[in-house]
Formats: structure tokens, sequence, C-alpha cells
């Protein structure tokens, strides 16, 4: 029996071990935390199901929804009814595709700029070029990348101010970060995946983390958790093994399924090149807060409240779409906060956060809402993540996809997975975990001969 060492067990690494243990390969996955899951983890508390970090599924997710059909877990149209705070006045949209429901949500958009000729352009140009904007595994969103910037992007097509506050507001407050400094592609992928389909999204009626439960019960056999990985040897002929704290594992071949940085830390054997492409690897922090509640907390029907113009966090009451994550007659208030308000917010206590968020969100209210106080709620719990999302700059996708390709060659038994070698996200995160797990089989196979590397980005 050969032996495949994956290191991390978010989607990537979970990805990977379910795909090799389902070709009876000898796999071992080695967790940091207690717990797997990485950004699809979810929490359990008092009943409610609560997911720490994903929320929702874009339509192109094709990697996520076939493990979620092999896995029985059930998915849901996710409900897209929010509340936009801009101008001093609240605007409601709905995820309507149809007709009737596009005219009754036209005041909002004039409101936001999605009415302006600069608007137009762009949605024209998502529309032209939808087979590279999409978040599949076999995406071409290498093809159109470059060094342009999502803020370049939009000055070059005419965007006004009220648009370009409307669209970062929408992707910054869901804690991607700065839009304006990342690549047009990769934003422009998002709007399409989310703005633009938000009837297409996707969401398991248990929460996000019931996919992780899944997974993580698949593989359980194949996992160790509490168990970081110090570094990762690499010999004259490639990788030999990992060191755990007390102990040295020998392996055929090893998947790094952890973000940029840690890899960097545990992996000294890199090529420079490679070591310089995962050296210019960003992320967003994000801080988030989820209060169980004995009432809804938003005005009727709504599943959240955004406010593009400042740091207010993302306002969601994930009951509306999700009724089996609560109890009967109970509801949920979750607050998402990214961008310079989360770095503030990661160094506080619990206490500390909660107050500072709601202090956020009572400066205005959505009209008819029912917000807690500091001291309500059936419980409250506090998510903090320093390493969120990758910011996906410009030009990193091909230099992900070249940096691949020139590790195959260097050291061939090594692998990297995770959302920063494909489209930063779920999906990106679990296709680059299956996608290294079958190169790694292919290598197996063939004897130890150079391995053919997947260059999508």
């Amino acid at each position: 029996m050969k032996r495949v060492i994956i290191v991390g067990g978010g989607a990537a690494g979970l990805g990977a071990a379910y795909t090799l243990k389902k070709r009876g390969v000898d796999a071992l996955l080695l967790e940091a935390e207690n717990h797997v899951g990485g950004r699809l983890a979810a929490d359990e508390v008092d009943g409610f199901l609560i997911d720490t970090g994903v929320d929702f599924f874009c339509y192109s997710y094709d990697a996520v929804f076939r493990i979620c059909e092999e896995l029985g877990v059930p998915l849901v149209r996710s409900i897209q009814k929010l509340g936009w705070y801009k101008d001093g006045r609240w605007h409601v949209t709905t995820a309507a595709p149809s007709i009737p429901g596009m005219v009754s949500n036209l005041s909002a958009f004039a409101h936001m700029g999605l009415l302006s000729w600069g608007a137009m352009k762009l949605i024209y140009k998502v529309i032209r070029q939808a087979d590279y904007l999409t978040f599949a595994s076999n995406s071409r969103m290498a093809e159109i990348d470059g060094d342009e910037t999502f803020g370049e992007y939009l000055e070059k097509t005419g965007a006004s101010e009220s648009l370009r506050v409307t669209l970062s507001g929408f992707v910054e407050n869901g804690v991607l970060d700065y839009v304006a400094l990342s690549s047009q592609a990769y934003i422009r992928g998002y709007l399409a995946n989310t703005f633009l389909r938000p009837h297409k999204l996707m969401q398991p009626e248990k929460g996000a983390g019931a996919l992780a439960r899944a997974l993580r019960d698949a593989c359980a056999d194949v996992t160790r958790a509490s168990t970081p990985v110090r570094e990762v040897l690499v010999g004259e002929r490639g990788v030999t093994g990992v060191v755990i704290d007390g102990e040295t594992i020998e392996a055929d071949a090893v998947i790094c399924a952890v973000p940029a940085p840690v890899a960097l830390e545990i992996i000294p054997g890199l090529p420079q090149r490679v070591r310089e492409t995962l050296s210019n690897v960003t992320y967003s922090s994000a801080c988030r807060l989820v209060m169980g509640l004995d009432r809804p907390p938003l005005p009727p029907g709504w599943h959240g409240a955004i406010y593009p113009e400042d740091e207010t966090p993302l306002v969601l009451d994930r009951s509306i779409n999700l009724p089996g994550c609560v109890p009967p007659g109970k509801s949920t208030l979750d607050l998402i906060a990214g961008r310079e308000r989360a770095k503030q917010l990661l160094e506080l206590d619990d206490a500390e956060v909660k107050r500072e968020l709601l202090r956020d969100i009572r400066r205005n209210p959505p009209p008819g809402s029912d917000l807690p106080g500091d001291d309500d709620g059936l419980f409250t719990r506090v998510y903090r993540w320093k390493i969120a999302v990758c910011k996906g700059p410009p030009g990193m996708f091909k230099a992900m996809a070249n940096s691949r390709r020139e590790l195959g060659q260097e050291i061939p038994n090594l692998f990297l997975a995770g959302d920063y070698t494909r489209v930063p996200l779920v999906n990106g995160a679990l296709a680059s975990g299956i996608a290294a797990a079958e190169e790694a089989l292919g290598l197996l196979k063939v004897g130890g001969q150079s391995r053919t590397v997947d260059s999508s980005p």
C-alpha cells in the first residue's frame, strides 16, 4: 500500500481524503485544530445549527453539488430578500427572476445605481464572458486574469459612484475585503454568481456545515485532529514524510491543504519561484457574531440587511432560509464584519465584540426590526477568522497555475490544495483537494514518473 498524507482538514483536505479513501488508498488526514471543516465548519448550541464560515453555494459549484449528492446532503434554494441602507433610506430587493419580480425591484435598483449606463455595460460584459466567469472546477478564469484590478475596471467602464458603493458594499460586507484591489476577473465572477443570480443560490437544509459533517463522518477513520504538522520533509527525490510533535510519519506523497502562509512555514524545501508566488497570496479577515433569539430580529421575510456605505456588519437571519437550523419558534441574529472593522474586532473579547456590533447596527436599524439589547439572547457565539478568504489579487490565477506546474516538475509527489490554488471560494477549495488526490493517484500508479498537473485556475 502507498501512503498519502493530507495536511489540513478544511474543504480541500476533506475533499482529498474522501477521494483517496473511495479509491482504496492508505490516506491519513492531519488537522491542527480539534475539529475538521475549516470555513465549512459548523457549531451546535442548544439545538441551533450554526455555520461558522460559509453560508451559501453558488450555482456553478459543481464539485460541491456532486459531493452533496454522493453523501446525501439535501439542498434548498436560498431566499434573498435584502434591505439596503443607502443615502439615508432603506431599499428592499428580492431574488425574483420573473418580470413582475424584477419590476418590483426597479425603484431600489435605481437608487443603488444598478440602472445606470455603467451598470448595463458591466452586466453586458459579464454575460458575454459567462464561460470564463464561473466558479466551476474547470473554470477558465485564468484566461482573462491580468494586471487590472476591479477598481480600474470599473473606472474604465464608467461606473457611477453610486454603483461602485453598491457593488463594493455587497462584496466587502461578505468578508472579501477591499474589492477595488482584487482581480477584475475574480470580482466579476463573484458578482456573476451571486449578485446577478441570487435566485440560484443554494444551501444545505441543515446549513453549509452539513457538508463538512458528512465529509468528516466519511473520513473519520483516516483523520487525526489536534495534530499540527511542524514540517513537510523534502529530500533529493521528493517528499519523504511529515514531522508532527514527537513523531515522523513517512509518506509516498503529501497533499498540503493549508493556507499559503502556513504552507510556506511548514515546507522549507519549496522551489524559490513557488515560494515567491505563495508569498504574494493575501487573505481577508472576518469576525462573526451569532445570537440565538426567541423572536425574528428583522422585518417580516427579510433574510438580511446590507450597509454598503460604511463598515456596519452584514446582518442575517438564517432561520428565514434554514428553519431546520433553529428550534421551532426561534431565530438567529448573524452579524458578519469584514475589512478593517474585522481586524479591530479580532483583538476584543466576546462581550466587547457583541457590544460593538450591536451598537453598529442600532445606528440605522431596519424599519420594524426587533434587535436585541446587549444583555439579550439565548446564547452568543463569536467566531474569529484572521485568515478568511483569499483576496484574489490580479495575476494570481495565472501565477498559481504556473507554480503548480513547476512544483510538479521539482517535487513530483508534493501537491498544493486550497482556495488560493483555484478560484478562491469553497468550491475551488474542495475541487483543488479532489484534483490533488487524483494527481497523487496518477503518480502512484505510474511508479514515480512525472505527473500531469491540472492547469485550471
